[in-house]
């Protein structure tokens, strides 16, 4: 029998500036796979849980990726509301309502900031090995 432990991954809270472009966010970020726990991976990935959030706030400097990203924005109800961003991609603005997806091609530079409420935003980046800053331009 093939033993596949090494797929069950650690989770770990960490900030946000051990990313370039970044610096440390609101609310908590949960990082589920990146180079550390999955170097064998081809996918970064993370959850940032936000609460009460009452003024717009940004972390992120405009920049892209050479692989395709998928952000989830998902508010704290039932109904997965209660959660607003703003997101620009190539300098136009959006302003979304949770629940919201976003999928971001390779090479699109993007950003977000949470405006206010409560909820998860869930970034999947598609790069080998898990490695977030190699990817990002």
């Amino acid at each position: 029998m093939k033993d596949f432990s090494k797929c069950i991954l650690n989770i770990e809270i960490r900030p946000s500036n051990e990313l370039v472009k970044h610096k440390i966010g609101p609310g908590t970020r949960y990082v589920l796979s990146d180079h550390n726990n999955n170097p064998d991976g081809k996918l970064y990935s993370i959850i940032r849980v936000v609460d009460n959030l009452n003024q717009p706030e940004a972390h992120v400097e405009p920049h892209s990726h050479d692989v395709d990203s998928f952000w989830i924005f998902e508010g704290e109800k039932n109904d997965l509301t209660g959660l607003e961003v703003e997101i620009t991609l190539e300098g136009n603005i959006y302003s979304l309502v949770s629940p919201a997806s976003v999928y971001i091609p390779a090479n699109i530079k993007h950003t977000y900031r949470f405006i206010k409420g409560s909820g998860r935003y869930i970034n999947i980046v598609l790069t080998n090995g898990g490695r977030y800053n190699t990817s990002t331009k």
